[in-house]
């Protein structure tokens, strides 16, 4: 037997034994509501709803008596190494939707998370009538259930050639649109421009799309008293303008329209029949991104939590992997700031493709191996697009430490304080024994509320007067350093210096990158020359290593630190310049403490950090990150580069660009409006 061959089939064994409600991923989290109302943010998440989970007439046709596509869902395998199916829900089970209770769920579960409404895709029968209609029915008579709906005309998929729709006939769409027509008197029924909203499938089924949706327009003038707000899949010429096709807007699709580098041919398939397609979730975000600001007509944004239809084609399906929940919370926000920067007649609309599509991979609602990791994404993608006092719940409460352990008198050597988040013992070890003894009296460390013994034990055996600061693990190490920093300037510094230990486990070269951005920095502890510089300096703030001062515009990241940077500008009411600034890449760097006693002091900051999740890029820190450079260019003061030369230390305002190897924002330069 060939040796690949036999280790796949065993890795076949193993996935099968693995497919348990203990098979859950790093980024598995529990039910763990916001503590805002991600649902007052100024733009709706609308996710498509797939009504056809229950046990009726149409299903019986496809699965036999009593059986739904659920069938396909616990039936599906994996069809290759590290192949995630099959896919099993969670809190919700295998549920029912004849089942009234379980809507009233789901809608909770939404709501909770941001999705402000559902896009019911409606099948409808090329011989004119409704297919899996009663969800629909049971939210459009229950008119308590407070959530927002609308419909996506699809055709017949209760049939086995289903993946193929049929033809919409001229009869078929004139009955389809005298149908549709009675939801639309419903208050929650999604409307954009005051118009409501029917979203096509596929607009190349309509016959003569022009004149067909001319007369549903007609019809709604007629029955309600108003135009409709027609919206069709962008899976043709991004140039072409929706009217030619009678729509008012068109939706984008991902993947329809996207080239990306499939990677089917570094797989190896369980069975030599395997026919399908494999791509990689992480590579279409960029082009996404790129093929959504090409459109030169209406578009709403939409992206999909996962895509994987081996469950419905076997070896034959289309599926994409290493659909992480941080990945999608990261194209989710480029969808969401398109729709801030571009809404189609007023209305801010991003759709998310979908809520439980569970045979096709797609689905918001929680599963074995994410639990409500996707869910909670979602609301964090609105966060930077609240007021922080929204956030925050109104926590009038800058950055304190939980707990201190800190000497009450200790007289200061200098008036340079070195602030360190400790996390990693080895690395703290090192920064300790490269601290200057004449530092040594002057150290603040900021720590994780249950640090690992290994830690205090490094603490203890290099420092006899430590001062500790306790911090819950979220903030990153921003969180804790603008909290301990006020407790620096009760003491009576001017200056600081802000070193951290965490390593940068995505960098190949996480070690060396990190004794570059801190041994200029420690270097400035020496003979005091940091707060000679600054004493003669009075005009420059921050002092960073001259090869980690990044410009701004080109390593700006993610739609995340876009829409956090606008948030901040606006709450410390300062105006982004026009022109280039720049930011400490790594947030190691040396200031004046007044300087960035502003932020620390913000009453709202410290609690509008997102839960930590592992995220890369496009949370709160990351632009704060950004931020510090921004707010002192802004305040009118300047940042220094230090770098050493044959051994010796030297400062420049004159610094030289860095030559652009920041990993965790690749160079990209957005000139994108901030303010």
């Amino acid at each position: 037997m060939n040796e690949r061959v036999r280790l796949a089939g065993l890795e076949y064994l193993a996935q099968l034994d693995r497919s348990d409600r203990n098979a859950r991923d790093r980024e598995f989290r529990t039910a763990d509501y916001p503590k805002f109302d991600p649902l007052s943010a100024p733009v709706s998440l609308i996710a498509f709803y797939l009504p056809q989970l229950y046990s009726d007439p149409d299903n019986d046709k496809r699965w036999g008596r009593g059986g739904t596509e659920w069938i396909s869902v616990v039936q599906a395998k994996p069809q290759f190494p590290g192949h995630y199916q099959p896919h099993l829900p969670a809190d919700l089970g295998f549920y029912d939707l004849r089942n009234e209770q379980v809507i009233e769920q789901q809608v909770e579960l939404a709501r909770r998370h941001g999705i402000g409404g559902f896009c019911i895709v409606d099948h409808w029968s090329a011989e004119g009538r409704r297919l899996f209609g009663r969800p629909l029915d049971i939210l459009y008579r229950r008119k308590d259930i407070d959530f927002k709906f609308c419909l996506c005309w699809s055709g017949d998929r209760s049939r086995p050639e289903a993946h193929v729709d049929p033809v919409l006939s001229l009869q078929s769409a004139t009955r389809y649109i005298d149908d549709a027509l009675r939801y639309m008197d419903d208050p929650r029924y999604l409307r954009v421009g005051g118009r409501p909203i029917i979203v096509l499938q596929q607009i190349g089924l309509v016959p003569d799309s022009r004149a067909t949706l001319e007369h549903w327009r007609k019809r709604a003038q007629e029955r309600i008293g108003t135009d409709l707000f027609l919206v069709g899949p962008a899976n043709f010429n991004p140039n072409t303008h929706p009217v030619q096709l009678g729509l008012d807007a068109v939706l984008d699709c991902p993947p329809h329209g996207i080239v990306t580098d499939e990677i089917t041919d570094t797989i190896v398939p369980f069975s030599s029949s395997f026919t399908g397609r494999v791509d990689e979730y992480i590579r279409i975000i960029a082009p996404a991104r790129r093929q959504l600001a090409s459109y030169e007509c209406p578009v709403i944004p939409s992206v999909f939590p996962g895509k994987d239809d081996t469950a419905r084609h076997g070896g034959q399906g289309h599926c994409f992997i290493r659909t992480e929940p941080r990945l999608y919370g990261y194209w989710l926000a480029e969808a969401v700031l398109h729709a801030v920067d571009k809404p189609v007649d007023g209305e801010s609309l991003v759709f998310i493709n979908a809520w439980n599509d569970w045979a096709g991979g797609a689905h918001l609602e929680p599963d074995q191996r994410y639990g409500h990791a996707f869910l909670q994404m979602s609301a964090e993608a609105l966060r930077p697009h609240l007021p922080l006092q929204t956030v925050s719940l109104g926590n009038e409460a800058p950055a304190q430490a939980r707990t201190s352990l800190a000497p009450e008198k200790v007289k200061s050597k200098t008036r340079v304080a070195s602030i360190i988040h400790a996390f990693y013992p080895d690395a703290l070890e090192e920064l300790l024994a490269s601290i200057p003894e004449e530092a040594r009296e002057d150290i603040f460390i900021t720590l994780p509320e249950d640090p690992p013994a290994a830690l205090l034990s490094v603490i203890a055996k290099n420092l006899q007067n430590p001062r500790l600061y306790f911090y819950p693990n979220w903030g990153r190490d921003i969180r804790p350093f603008l909290g301990v920093l006020q407790t620096v300037r009760a003491y009576g510094y001017s200056y600081f210096v802000k070193v951290h230990t965490k390593k940068s486990t995505h960098r190949l070269d996480g070690d060396e990158w990190r004794s570059s951005l801190i041994g200029p920095l420690l270097e400035l502890l020496r003979e005091q020359q940091l707060q000679k510089f600054l004493d003669e300096n009075a005009e420059i703030a921050l002092v960073a290593g001259e090869t980690h001062l990044l410009n701004a515009y080109s390593y700006i990241g993610g739609a995340g630190n876009i829409a956090w940077l606008r948030r901040l500008c606006r709450e410390f009411d300062v105006r982004p310049p026009e022109e280039d600034f720049h930011f400490a890449a790594g947030s190691m760097f040396a200031g004046r403490v007044s300087s960035f006693l502003p932020i620390a002091t913000h009453p709202f900051l410290a609690d509008a950090f997102e839960n930590e999740a592992g995220q890369m890029d496009g949370t709160l820190a990351h632009a704060l990150e950004r931020f510090f450079g921004l707010f002192v260019k802004a305040k009118g003061q300047t940042i220094a580069g230090a770098r050493l030369a044959d051994g010796k230390l030297v400062i420049s305002r004159d610094f030289e660009n860095s030559d652009g190897t920041y990993l965790y924002a690749p160079a990209d330069r957005r000139r994108v409006r901030i303010g």
